[in-house]
């Protein structure tokens, strides 16, 4: 497919859809790693010209290999230029990337390892998958987990064309992902004085709503305002809120938040949602921007959400139940809230793993 404008290949006509197949690397990775950064100062052994026929500068098309011999550097003592030239022109056939890409990142990665980390040019370290998990968590620290999350797949990807044997492990984690802590029950007393002692009336039942549908309902921040009174039903079994928007469902309130349920029905009109007119154009941020304008010290509105949760984990509620309730399919950061969990005593944790309800 040509350029539109020159005629031209387009740089990126040596990429792919998918990962190549190179099943091959793991018969040729030992002839290549040898001498990769000497390809061409080399006399080829009958093994080195057949291993490079099969993935090197004889597969790069036209454009992809104008940009791998551009990026030469004659004043390079150290030799980096070369090595990192002859690692891409092995690797980009075989990736989703771009060569111009793939050598700006590796050129980058390899120039860290040599000059600042004092590592010989040697590809069996270089191209190791902890010597690029190292780079990845280390270095770079001023970019954003997303870019260093690139450049790692980037490097990896020659990695695993180089050294296809030392993909095993699962790299480590950019970054050590937590969730927001849950309210103990006195922050939570605490917040229901900060909820009465707003100043006027429009904000005692906002701040009062927040509370009642996240800590006592589990709402997330973005539903509250979508709440009405006839999502609101009271029978002798307590309160059901149906929670309206993307995620529908039937939430029990919980008893204690009860009392400010009724106050809260009292007082806000039919036709009106319970926090009340909203004047602007988004609802994002909308508790977040009550909070900042309130008096006091406020509660933030997805740890009120946690604390729901965490309470009622606690309490043993089924799974599916909980997931129903939270208006959730899967949870995939569940194992961090149960950091705020505390474990059984010995004897109630052998009655419940004993049996159910054994006779």
């Amino acid at each position: 497919m040509a350029d539109n404008k020159t005629g031209a290949e387009p740089l990126y006509i040596n990429r792919i859809t998918r990962w190549a197949d190179t099943s091959w690397a793991e018969k040729h990775h030992e002839t290549l790693i040898a001498h990769v950064g000497k390809f061409r100062d080399t006399e080829q052994s009958r093994s080195l010209a057949k291993a490079l026929s099969r993935c090197s500068y004889a597969t790069l098309t036209a454009p992809a290999l104008q940009i791998v011999n551009e990026d030469l550097d004659d004043d390079d003592p150290l030799g980096i230029s070369a090595f990192v030239r002859d690692s891409v022109s092995i690797a980009a056939p075989c990736t989703a990337y771009a060569a111009k890409l793939l050598m700006t990142t590796a050129r980058r990665y390899v120039t860290w390892c040599v000059r600042d980390m004092g590592w010989p040019l040697d590809a069996h370290t270089l191209w190791s998958p902890r010597a690029i998990d190292l780079y990845a968590t280390t270095a770079n620290q001023e970019l954003t987990e997303g870019s260093r999350r690139n450049y790692r797949g980037q490097l990896m990807r020659v990695s695993e064309v180089l050294l296809p044997h030392d993909h095993p492990e699962r790299p480590t984690p950019l970054s050590n992902r937590q969730t927001s802590a849950p309210y103990n029950p006195a922050e939570i007393a605490g917040f229901r004085e900060w909820a009465t002692s707003q100043l006027t009336p429009e904000k005692r039942d906002r701040a009062m709503t927040m509370l009642v549908l996240c800590a006592g309902a589990g709402l997330r921040p973005s539903e509250i305002p979508l709440v009405f009174p006839k999502h609101v039903v009271v029978d002798s079994s307590g309160i059901v809120i149906t929670a309206p928007g993307e995620y529908p469902r039937e939430v029990p309130l919980l008893a204690e938040w009860e009392e400010w349920m009724h106050a809260l029905l009292e007082r806000r009109p039919a036709e009106e949602n319970l926090w009340g007119k909203v004047n602007r154009r988004t609802t994002n941020n909308l508790t977040s921007s009550f909070t900042e304008n309130s008096f006091g010290n406020p509660p933030r509105a997805d740890r009120l959400r946690h604390t729901w949760l965490v309470r009622h984990l606690e309490a043993g509620v089924p799974m599916k139940d909980l997931f129903r309730a939270a208006g959730v399919k899967k949870m995939q950061h569940l194992h961090l809230f149960f950091e705020y969990i505390e474990l059984r005593d010995e004897s109630d944790y052998r009655r419940i793993f004993r049996s159910e309800e054994q006779e």
